[in-house]
């Protein structure tokens, strides 16, 4: 039974609940990033760093018909992404976080089908190419 346990923790912790379903293939997408490090963003979504991949590579990202979201998602493993992207570990002096573009590979895409607070989640495989982090200033 604790191998049951702890899978059910893992499923939570990836945000892998009913209404959830996975696209399987890796996918190459491009577009920007937020890692946002005030606290109400910390409160809202966590210490989490999201992608908003661009129209284009974004048609890989499978929609059930009417889904009208804006596609976005962050990635599961934060600490990884974090290096990945050279984004600092302390948070910005001046801002409110920090964003860039970025083209990588994701896998394991798991898309959230219902309307709630929970978001799309991808594994980072790589980054293909990546720009120096930009600090994002706070909104009033």
């Amino acid at each position: 039974m604790p191998h049951i346990k702890t899978g059910l923790i893992a499923c939570i912790l990836l945000g892998i609940t009913t209404g959830t379903s996975v696209a399987a293939s890796n996918m190459v997408l491009s577009g920007e990033y937020t890692f946002y490090t005030d606290e109400m963003s910390l409160e809202m979504i966590g210490q989490n760093i999201c992608m908003f991949p661009d129209a284009q590579s974004g048609k890989q990202i499978p929609r059930n018909k009417g889904d009208e979201r804006d596609l976005w998602f962050c990635f599961s493993d934060y600490q990884q992404a974090r290096k990945a992207l050279d984004i600092p570990a302390t948070s910005a002096k001046q801002g409110c976080g920090y964003s860039g573009k970025l083209t990588v590979e994701v896998t394991d895409y798991r898309i959230n089908e219902q309307q709630n607070d929970e978001f799309d989640v991808a594994r980072l495989v790589k980054v293909i190419s990546h720009d120096k982090p930009e600090v994002i200033e706070c909104q009033p």
